[in-house]
């Protein structure tokens, strides 16, 4: 049981995820909200600054966001009136991690082909820049906190309040991300000092769409035998100009069968762009380009078709072959 901050008292349904800092529950009485509750021990560390970030985030939320965004509601309390969280609006859909899977996306996204995936990405770009425009930048990119909705463009994002954002000439950082897909600037900085920017954050965001059209390939992996972390460092990549290290079979023909426009933008962004930041793509340059490709498929002029079930197995996938 909680309250909420009209004293309300709010029936709390089943325990839906455990993450880092909270637990995820259903709200009985509304099956389109659900309910962020912090550890305690995260509440007794950072509790006022939790508290002081949430507020700020719905002070942005009634002029700038949308459901697309699972943004902070209302305040949560429990029943000593402690602040120990917030509500949202639940996420519809399948993780954008299965569409990014060489075998996943078939269980979870019947029927997918090309036009879908970077319709879906369209989209995810459109709320990105939405974002921006808010001066809020996501900071931890992880494809499991992006739901897309099977035969539809709906994508939703979650895990927002770990978001990057100034309010009020207060400056809050996103305390949290993943070395590998975290552009090269920032490595090796505590994720709490680092300052995202446009351009860091349109490196992190080309990962992500090289991931979902490329099935879940990385693209720093399978070069030399290093991890992708080691060779984003370096601006190794594979997939760039010659070629040489492309992983052959189903892999060299998902890169071939992108327009040319598309892999010279992503060879440019993680070879040169590694390094000098002016060098990526931005966002708007990838809608553009998304958009055309999306238009040439529509019209029949470039195949829409992923790899099909017979193409990989678990061996491939492991391997990288």
């Amino acid at each position: 049981m909680v309250t909420d901050s009209l004293g309300k008292m709010r029936r709390l349904g089943k325990r839906l995820e455990r993450g880092g800092e909270g637990e995820i529950y259903a709200l009985l009485d509304r099956p389109d909200v659900i309910v962020k509750w912090y550890y305690p021990d995260v509440l007794k560390k950072h509790g006022s600054e939790l508290h002081r970030k949430v507020e700020a985030m719905r002070v942005l939320r009634d002029t700038q966001m949308t459901k697309d965004v699972c943004w902070p509601l209302i305040r949560v309390f429990d029943e000593r009136r402690r602040w120990i969280g917030f509500a949202m609006y639940r996420a519809q859909g399948v993780k954008m991690s299965y569409l990014a899977h060489a075998l996943l996306y078939q269980r979870y996204f019947p029927g997918l082909d090309r036009r879908q995936v970077v319709g879906y990405l369209l989209r995810l770009i459109e709320i990105i820049q939405q974002l921006h425009r808010a001066g809020v930048c996501i900071g931890d990119y992880n494809l499991n906190n992006i739901f897309c909705v099977p035969g539809t463009q709906q994508v939703t994002l979650i895990d927002c309040d770990s978001y990057q954002l100034r309010v009020g000439g207060t400056f809050y950082p996103c305390p949290v991300g993943s070395p590998d897909m975290t552009p090269k600037e920032h490595q090796g900085v505590a994720f709490r000092k680092i300052v995202r920017t446009p351009g860091s954050e349109a490196f992190s965001l080309a990962i992500v769409l090289f991931k979902c059209l490329m099935l879940g390939r990385h693209p720093y992996d399978i070069v030399g035998g290093d991890d992708p972390v080691r060779n984003l460092r370096r601006g190794r990549f594979a997939y760039g100009r010659g070629q040489r290290d492309v992983p052959q079979g189903v892999w060299y023909e998902l890169w071939s069968d992108l327009p040319e426009s598309l892999r010279e933008m992503f060879t440019t962004t993680f070879t040169e762009g590694a390094d000098t930041p002016g060098r990526r793509a931005t966002l708007a340059q990838w809608h553009e380009a998304l958009s055309d490709y999306q238009d040439a498929m529509v019209q029949g002029l470039v195949a829409a078709r992923l790899a099909t079930p017979g193409t990989l197995n678990r061996g491939q996938v492991a391997n990288g072959r």
